[in-house]
């Protein structure tokens, strides 16, 4: 019985030991198993899982016996049972059968009732489960994180491909060895393996989107594969050949007619050549041909004859071709080319180079300078007048560059007052490139034009003034109010330094601006001058106009501005003073507007009496007309037009009552005014009113109207010569009393401030009177003011200064009084012009005429023979410079004449520049600086034509104290540099000698400009 219970143990214990076994052994081949899979390695190493089996050991009966033994804690008592149960009955020992079984009941009864499930031991068998889950987690953790890698590693398939594979390659080939990679698993990293006869060498190469690569230059055969995740590719096989190469490469250039040049051969591999070069290549190879190209643009194929090659193309752009041989290997050379573009020629009217008004004797004088960088075909004039014309101009065809002057004689066109001709002239260049210049009109305008134009230039000057003179206050107030902080604070804040700039930069613009008004009434007059119809008393109005803008922007106020600059970063003392300066001046600008506008308004109404007597005589000439009307009887046609004619005289009323409304008119006049519009307006409301007494009405308006306006010229001039005479009077006296003053041994103090006070009164008076007339300067009133100064001097130091300041002041008397004596001559004399000018102006054109002679004849010597002149051409010099010194003697003629006292100057530099022009041609110095000389002279001719024509219109000199000169760097062209003027610039610098290999790149940088223009 207790053997059963042994045997049944052990069955029991036994199947659990072998279950647990098989857990083990199952988890240690999944563990074998994975890490094989995760190194990329044979799924068979699982295999290693099965070593646990190999050191299990089988029980025999009698070791279960002790197990369980001991399990129950029988003491031995089951083992020795057990074991004295198979001892014979006839044993040596004699032991008795009785005592053995009695033994063996004991035994028997003592562990019948015992259990077996309860000591079967389970432990390794839990420990077993335990660990094949782990295992079985750890390799499920695998396929779910890395299933890539993992059905890679099941399978091992990536697919690949090796590029170039085998081949054949030229010495000295840069070649690049790759591997492109697919499949679900990429690895990280391949490896190169590089073999040849003597090493073998490994490179490791990272995978970067399925690919690794590396270059390797060929110098020798080799063998190659690549390495990855435990596989290898095929093994490939470079073999090394000889490359092709050029042995001789030259091209034939074919120049494009237009540039002149002859033909050339080249053999390096930049080609710098004029666009529509034709270029004939030919070369020899190293080896025999099978093809040869020529890759520009379009495919050029060449003619191969064994080694030879040959072809032909044309250049229009520039760009990198490449040359492609193919023999046993082939080759690719690169070549540079660079097609020089042909420039636009260069086209420029500089006389007279902006629109005019036609002259007096319907003939213009153009003068056209023209270039180009290969040559000049053709010029032509074109001009439109009812219909487009083309003139053939003379010119040095074939030449870089020439000047030319012609004649235009527009009395053909039979042109009428308010007609216009407009004009332009063309070239073009040997290359059939054309160029136009500016178009240029000439009009031959009306006098109502004129009148109207001169007109509004009035009403414009005037509203500006008043705008600046608002502005001009302001910055006034700020400077007051800046100078009375800066008295109490000693210092002004950062926002009282920004208003201080800000009025600084208003006063600046205020000046600027009256100075563009200098400029724009002189560029007026110019062209009102040079017109065919000149219309005296307008140029005479602007002109007066012009005189007083001079006089209104002083120097003081700009050299004030800028000394206000300069102290802002300086002590508060230096601000002050700066400050003072600046308040002074303004005060006389403030002065100087006001005085500009009056004189404006005083013009204004002057000018509208005229306006309004001359519209009054011709509504007379259009009520005579209707006279015809009536004695023609079409009663319908006179109803319309009296009709018409009853409004303009209405409105000719209106405008007479606003006139006679205008501030600071005479009483007198404006009395007198209001009359004549009552009589106009009984006119235009006349039923009965036939064009008989129309006609005497408006005739007796107009006369009326005509008087009046002489009356108030004349006494507004009447009334200003007597108020300068008194003032002068008055001046001479305080000359004389501050002259007695100086005489005493002592100064009276009290005496000086009497003589000061009627000073002052006398310096308002004036004042009055400059706001009346332009013939009372501001410098009068400037004089009064520095001997009021040192009229108050002399009263605060009369024992130590006081006899200086009262010399200085009566100094500062008598040249107001001078001054005053000057204005009451001009009042007295007015605005006439001397009568001999029109005799000078027709020698001075006859002079200008005789010298575009010579400079036509000058340049007509060019060019100079490369062997020198010839006996012909310095005869031919010779009587030129004959010629120059008879015009050069005319001219200094000319200088000595009464009407050319003003422009002395001007003639001076004419006459220098004319002995230089006759030294030079007496020496044969023909050269460009004699060209350049001529035109200088033939163009100043021309101005001072002009000028002397604009009568009193030299630019007065001003005084300017000394100044530092820096001389600053080069500058940068400038931003409104005109097209054609860059275009000069640009072929001048092509004519300077230059290395040819930039050529290309200076041509481009110029055409890179002209393209930004």
């Amino acid at each position: 019985m207790i053997e059963k219970k042994v045997i049944e143990y052990a069955k029991r214990q036994g199947f659990i030991n072998l279950l647990s076994l098989i857990l083990f052994t199952l988890s240690t081949i999944l563990i074998s198993l994975t890490i094989a899979l995760f190194l990329l390695k044979s799924p068979w190493y699982g295999l290693i899982g099965f070593i646990p089996l190999l050191f299990y050991k089988r029980n025999n009966f009698v070791d279960w016996a002790r197990a369980f033994d001991k399990k129950v804690g029988a003491n031995g008592e089951i083992v020795s049972s057990i074991q004295i149960s198979h001892i014979p009955e006839n044993n040596r020992e004699g032991y008795s059968r009785e005592l053995i079984n009695a033994f063996i009941e004991s035994a028997e009864k003592k562990f019948e009732k015992i259990e077996i499930k309860k000591f079967l031991d389970k432990r390794f068998l839990n420990r077993s489960l335990l660990f094949f889950l782990i295992t079985l987690l750890f390799a499920l953790l695998f396929p779910a994180f890395l299933p890539g890698r993992f059905w890679f590693a099941l399978n091992h398939k990536i697919e690949y491909n090796v590029i170039p594979q085998s081949g054949r390659f030229n010495r000295n080939e840069n070649i690049e060895l790759k591997i492109d990679l697919a499949g679900p698993y990429i690895p990280d990293k391949v490896t190169l393996v590089y073999k040849t006869r003597d090493i073998i060498k490994r490179f490791d190469l990272s995978v970067v989107d399925g690919e690794a690569n590396k270059r390797i230059e060929i110098t020798e055969p080799f063998d190659y594969y690549f390495e990855f995740a435990g596989m290898k590719s095929s093994e490939y096989k470079i073999v090394v050949i000889e490359p092709i190469y050029l042995k001789e490469l030259i091209f034939s250039l074919h120049y494009p007619k237009y540039t002149k040049l002859n033909d050339e051969i080249k053999s390096d591999r930049q080609l710098i050549v004029p666009a529509g070069t034709e270029v004939e290549i030919r070369g020899r190879a190293s080896q025999l041909l099978k093809q040869a190209k020529f890759l520009f643009n379009d495919t050029t194929e060449l003619n191969c004859n064994k080694e030879l090659f040959s072809g032909r193309f044309k250049i229009t752009t520039s760009g990198k071709a490449q040359l492609m041989i193919i023999g046993e290997t082939s080759h690719q050379e690169e070549i540079s080319i660079y097609a020089i573009p042909d420039l636009a020629p260069l086209i420029e009217v500089f006389l007279p180079g902006y629109n005019i008004n036609m002259p007096p004797n319907m003939k213009i004088t153009l003068g056209i300078k023209c270039s180009d960088d290969y040559g000049l075909n053709k010029v032509n004039l074109n001009y439109q007048f009812n219909e487009p014309k083309e003139i053939g101009l003379s010119f040095k065809k074939g030449s870089a560059e020439d000047t030319i002057f012609y004649e235009w004689d527009l009395n053909g066109l039979r042109m009428l007052p308010g007609d216009r001709v407009s004009y332009f002239v063309e070239v073009q260049d040997n290359g059939g490139q054309r160029a136009k210049s500016k178009t240029y009109f000439i009009y031959f305008p009306t006098m109502e034009k004129i009148y109207e134009e001169v007109k509004g230039k009035e009403e414009m000057v005037q509203s500006d003034l008043k705008d600046l003179e608002d502005t001009h206050q302001e910055g006034m107030n700020e400077i007051k109010r800046l100078e009375e902080k800066l008295k109490r604070e000693r210092e002004l804040s950062w926002l009282d330094n920004e208003k201080l700039k800000e009025v600084i930069n208003k006063e600046e613009n205020v000046l600027k601006k009256i100075e563009d008004w200098q400029n724009e009434l002189k560029n007026t007059i110019e062209i009102l001058k040079s017109g065919i119809l000149l219309d005296q008393k307008s140029i005479e109005r602007l002109q007066e106009i012009t005189k007083i803008l001079q006089e209104i922007a002083p120097e003081e106020l700009k050299q004030a501005l800028e000394n206000l600059k300069q102290a802002m970063n300086k002590n508060p003392e230096e601000l002050k003073k700066a400050m003072e300066q600046l308040k002074e001046t303004q005060e006389e600008l403030a002065k100087a507007l006001e005085r500009t506008l009056e004189l404006l308004k005083r013009y204004q109404q002057e000018e509208k009496l005229k306006e309004l007597a001359e519209k009054a005589g011709r509504l007379s000439e259009q009520a005579e007309d209707l006279k015809k009307i009536e004695e023609l009887k079409e009663m319908e046609g006179l109803k319309k037009s009296l009709d018409s004619l009853f409004r303009a005289i209405e409105s000719l009323a209106i405008e007479i009552d606003r006139l006679s409304e205008s501030e600071g008119l005479e009483q007198e006049i404006s009395e007198q005014l209001k009359q004549a519009s009552k009589k106009a307006r009984s006119m235009s409301q006349g039923e009965d009113i036939s064009p008989e007494e129309l006609k005497k009405g408006l005739n007796k308006l107009s006369t009326d109207l005509h008087r009046l306006y002489e009356d108030l010229t004349k006494s507004r001039a009447a009334n200003l010569r007597r108020n300068l005479l008194e003032s002068l009077n008055q001046l001479v006296e305080l000359s004389k009393l501050e002259e007695d003053l100086l005489n005493l041994e002592k100064i009276d103090p009290d005496r000086q401030s009497e003589i000061a006070s009627a000073t002052k009164e006398v310096a308002e008076s004036l004042y009055a009177q400059q706001v009346k007339s332009f013939y009372v300067g501001p410098e009068i009133g400037k004089r009064l003011s520095k001997a009021l100064k040192e009229m108050e001097q002399a009263s605060l130091n009369p024992a130590n200064t006081g006899k200086f300041h009262v010399q200085e002041a009566m100094k500062q008397l008598n040249l107001a009084s001078l001054s005053m004596l000057q204005s009451l001559k001009k009042a007295a004399e007015g605005s006439g012009s001397s009568t001999g000018m029109d005799e000078f102006l027709k020698n001075l054109s006859s002079l200008t005429q005789n010298q575009m002679g010579v400079g036509q004849s000058i340049f007509g010597l060019f060019p100079i023979p490369a062997s020198g002149l010839t006996p012909e051409q310095m005869a031919q010099i010779q009587r030129l410079a004959d010629k120059q010194r008879e015009l050069r003697q005319t001219l200094e003629s000319l200088k000595g004449l009464p009407e050319a006292g003003r422009f002395q100057e001007l003639l001076d530099n004419l006459a220098q520049e004319m002995k230089e022009t006759e030294e030079a041609l007496y020496q044969y110095k023909i050269d460009r600086k004699l060209i350049e000389r001529q035109q200088l002279i033939i163009s100043r001719l021309l101005d001072a034509e002009r000028s002397i024509r604009q009568e009193d219109w030299t630019k007065e000199r001003k005084s300017k104290p000394g100044e530092d000169i820096k001389h600053p760097s080069p500058a940068s062209l400038p931003e409104e540099l005109g097209r054609n003027e860059l275009m000069e610039i640009i072929q001048r610098a092509l004519k300077q000698p230059h290395p040819q290999e930039y050529e290309i790149y200076i041509r481009e940088y110029f055409r890179a400009l002209l393209e930004q223009k």
